[in-house]
């Protein structure tokens, strides 16, 4: 309701507002005084015991730099923009897509490197049944609740992608493959035990809103609140989408998205009082973050019809359906899409590829605005296995299949998945807690937000490739207890 928005956002304006007396000022001055103030940290309990990341699925930076813009009531992520550390744009990874984002998320490196190069794995012969990246094991590097569970830190992780089998406190992993009541059964089998029966004890009816595809909001919320109350956890991390699906479905700020942006920032809220139920608040930085930016299109390429055009890959006369032979095939990820090489040293096919592409690539009415080298999707930290990537043009998406026609309109009008350079996949991300001041975070990248969130816990990603971004903020030490 609206009295509990404004109540909730004088609640956070006051928390903002306040200086914790306990804080002290530690020196900047010089890098003996930094080196000193390190050691006394070490020796030192950190006021943040308690690190919330809240990732809203496509979430723009508009919604909380230019809510009225858009008409939007959002009072929570007003007052965190407001009172917190604001980024006005994220740089993204190739491509701009939610799996590859969130992987790199949780290990502050690029997908080139943890492995989770798209949502779907690459599948040239449609033997895999549209297998999505779901497991933990197939991250190649450590992950921040890798990092806090060796340090004896509580973890829970909720809907957040590439989960399932990770070892956390709480794991309600993001999983389908069984729907209705047989995909509520498998989710609640690859939960952590007991945990979706007490949820459903806490919130009567939660479990209707965790069927298998899609989750709603407000159940995963539901979720992150039991654990926030019950669980005293150091780091969780929520994974909510329903902002993405609207934006597919209908749109970028269209009525449906912008509902759903608006009942996000109410469950980003709800956590919030959870943790000041818990009485952790005032130990708590809360992260809300999102995987990408999107963008409008009404045509759809499937640039696996141009290989098999090209004979590039061999259909069965008897099923036409089935792939029985193929030297190159796509794996299409929306803005973008990768070209793979069975045989990586074949130098025709290379020279086929190479021609097909670069003939069409920035012609009207193609589809193909640009084709990257491996070289450039490697420096873009992209999959170095393939041979080729393509982004598609304005108002063009790729999709999957090597049958059909080759462009077709679009189903739906939203889209991502382009390569970062592109301004509009730009992502979000807010901090706010005890010892962040309000302010900017200038030049912040995906990669970046893991090893920031690893220094408010005091811990290491061995492997990062970001760096822990400027915060402005407040002394982050208290005294020894």
């Amino acid at each position: 309701s609206m009295k509990r928005a404004v109540i909730l956002f004088a609640g956070i304006l006051v928390f903002a507002v306040s200086e914790p007396s306990a804080l002290q000022t530690a020196s900047k001055s010089s890098p003996a005084h930094q080196k000193s103030a390190r050691k006394t940290e070490s020796r030192q309990s950190p006021v943040v015991r308690h690190v919330i990341v809240i990732s809203v699925d496509g979430l723009m930076p508009e919604s909380y730099t230019a809510p009225d813009s858009h008409g939007l009531k959002v009072p929570t992520l007003r007052a965190l923009a407001e009172h917190g550390a604001a980024s006005a744009g994220v740089r993204g990874v190739m491509p701009s897509v939610t799996y590859a984002s969130h992987s790199t998320i949780v290990t502050g490196v690029n997908p080139l490197t943890h492995g989770i190069i798209a949502n779907t794995v690459f599948d040239p012969e449609g033997k895999r049944d549209g297998e999505w990246f779901w497991y933990a094991e197939e991250l190649r590097v450590p992950t921040l609740w890798d990092a806090a569970r060796q340090k004896g830190l509580r973890t829970a992780l909720i809907n957040w992608p590439v989960t399932m089998g990770a070892q956390a406190n709480f794991l309600v992993p993001e999983f389908w493959r069984g729907f209705g009541a047989d995909g509520a059964n498998l989710l609640r089998a690859i939960s952590t035990p007991g945990l979706l029966a007490a949820v459903e004890k806490h919130f009567p009816g939660n479990a209707a809103g965790l069927t298998p595809p899609s989750a709603r909001d407000e159940s995963l919320s539901d979720i992150a609140v039991h654990v926030i109350e019950t669980g005293r956890v150091n780091l969780l991390l929520l994974h909510i989408a329903e902002v993405d699906h609207w934006q597919h479905e209908t749109g970028p700020w269209s009525q449906r998205a912008v509902a759903a942006i608006e009942n996000a920032d109410l469950q980003i809220g709800r956590v919030i009082e959870a943790a000041k139920t818990a009485g952790t608040w005032d130990q708590t930085v809360m992260v809300v973050v999102s995987d990408h930016g999107f963008a409008r299109h009404s045509h759809v390429l499937r640039p696996g019809v141009l290989l098999r055009q090209k004979g590039l890959v061999t259909m069965d006369e008897k099923t036409p359906t089935k792939i029985i032979a193929w030297k190159a095939q796509a794996l299409s990820s929306g803005g973008s899409a990768y070209i793979y090489l069975k045989d990586p040293a074949d130098v025709e096919t290379q020279r086929a590829v190479r021609e097909l592409f670069l003939g069409l690539a920035g012609k009207a009415g193609s589809g193909i605005a640009r084709v990257l080298t491996a070289e450039q999707v490697a420096v873009m930290g992209g999959d170095a296995a393939a041979f080729l990537a393509i982004e598609a043009a304005d108002d063009f998406g790729f999709a999957g299949g090597v049958t059909g026609e080759l462009i077709t309109n679009a189903a739906t009008p939203g889209l991502h998945g382009f390569p970062p350079d592109r301004k509009e996949m730009d992502s979000s991300l807010l901090f706010f807690g005890a010892t962040i001041s309000p302010g900017k975070i200038e030049n912040a990248r995906l990669i970046d937000i893991g090893p920031t969130i690893a220094r408010l816990l005091g811990l290491r990603l061995e492997r990062a490739e970001g760096r822990a971004l400027e915060l402005p903020g407040k002394p982050s030490l208290r005294p020894a207890n």
